[in-house]
């Protein structure tokens, strides 16, 4: 009888070995099967937009010729004409910029006007003024913030307060600013503390990209946290757990932030294939982040209305003025931005830059690539 109640029991132990077995190997076809397809996504992707590119340089080349042809036949070419209803972006390259003024600008000032790129490939500037960020309960304590601690520059922080008063109008209200500017001395802390759980396995760019993805921790000075001009965030009520339980990217709030945000100058930072909702397309071959996050980034206004309209992250943003960088923004047929990149800001120094002298404002940032983006407000 032992021996019966023992072979029953080595029987019940195979088949429970064989069906793991089974299911092991399922597993792991699986997960190669979800890896092929992310990597054939991302190719037809990456295709897809250096289609784009090609597309939109041979445009402009035969926009330069044709310049070029009418002015030697004496002719003075205007600016191509806008659609007469909703945004259009204008590709105005081959004119030069027109009744201009010069500006100075602080170097302060162009790292903290909203087009600074921080990703794997850019590393936050040195001389990055970590002082210049505040406090968003010592500026307006109306801005639920998830702690006193939460910072971002002068400029993120009113962009925010124009954010949630047009979320209020709209009958929103309970957004969070959950995280904002990390410093130095934190991003290191926070990465060397994951480093320590993968360093017995990896070293070197191993281990910086198994700290990254698997331990969701950038090395310092890659974070977006650390440019003082991105926040995550979330909604919260006080006893009312049934608003409290959705996650963020399920909710109105979301939906609403998608939508609008980029009216105020603020985007999300990190879009992926349906994420945060489902009208949202993949950029992470092109910001290096796959991670489905809830986190927003400042650029300033006619910066956000470009990438909004022609569906651009901010990689692909820069990229895109580098080979067309002259753009004129367009609301129903009438001029609301203009748009122009030029070399240089790498220096530590204050620089002098031209404007067109009908502009009622501009927005003058480094783009940490080698160029200085100025979005002009009519």
């Amino acid at each position: 009888m032992a021996k019966k109640q023992n072979r029953d029991a080595y029987k019940t132990l195979l088949r429970a070995m064989v069906i793991f077995l089974v299911l092991t190997v399922l597993l792991g076809a699986g997960c190669v099967m979800v890896k092929r397809y992310q990597e054939t996504e991302l190719a037809r992707l990456t295709e897809e937009t250096q289609q784009q590119n090609i597309e939109l340089t041979e445009q402009y080349n035969q926009a330069v010729a044709e310049y070029n042809a009418a002015q030697q036949k004496g002719e003075s070419p205007a600016w191509p004409a806008p659609k007469p209803e909703g945004w259009d972006v204008v590709d105005v390259s081959i004119f030069p910029l027109s009744s201009i003024r010069e500006v100075s600008v602080s170097r302060t000032q162009l790292l903290s006007a909203g087009m600074m790129l921080i990703n794997r490939w850019h590393e936050l500037p040195a001389d990055f003024p970590e002082a210049e960020a505040l406090s968003l309960a010592s500026v307006d304590k109306s801005i639920p913030v998830s702690g006193y601690s939460v910072k971002l520059l002068p400029t993120a922080i009113k962009a925010v307060q124009e954010l949630l008063a047009g979320a209020k109008e709209d009958g929103l209200e309970n957004f969070v600013i959950k995280e904002g500017y990390r410093d130095m001395a934190t991003q290191t802390e926070y990465y060397q503390k994951q480093a320590e759980r993968y360093q017995d396995k990896y070293s070197g760019e191993a281990l910086i990209e198994a700290v990254r993805t698997r331990g969701g921790v950038n090395y310092p000075g890659t974070s977006e946290y650390q440019s003082g001009l991105a926040f995550s965030i979330y909604r919260w009520k006080a006893n009312d757990p049934e608003f409290n339980e959705p996650a963020f990217h399920e909710t109105e709030h979301s939906d609403w932030l998608i939508a609008n945000g980029w009216k105020y100058g603020i985007v999300q930072r990190f879009p992926v294939n349906g994420y945060p909702n489902e009208t949202v397309q993949d950029k992470s071959f092109k910001t290096g982040e796959s991670k489905k996050m809830d986190v927003y980034r400042y650029v300033g206004k006619p910066n956000a209305a470009v990438m909004h309209a022609m569906n651009f992250c901010m990689e692909e943003y820069v990229e895109y003025l580098m080979v067309h960088p002259h753009l004129a923004v367009y609301e129903n047929g009438t001029l609301k931005y203009e748009i122009l990149r030029v070399e240089g800001g790498t220096g530590n120094e204050d620089v002098t830059v031209q404007i067109s002298n009908t502009a009622k404002d501009a927005i003058i940032s480094t783009d940490n690539m080698g160029g200085i983006i100025i979005g002009m407000i009519y």
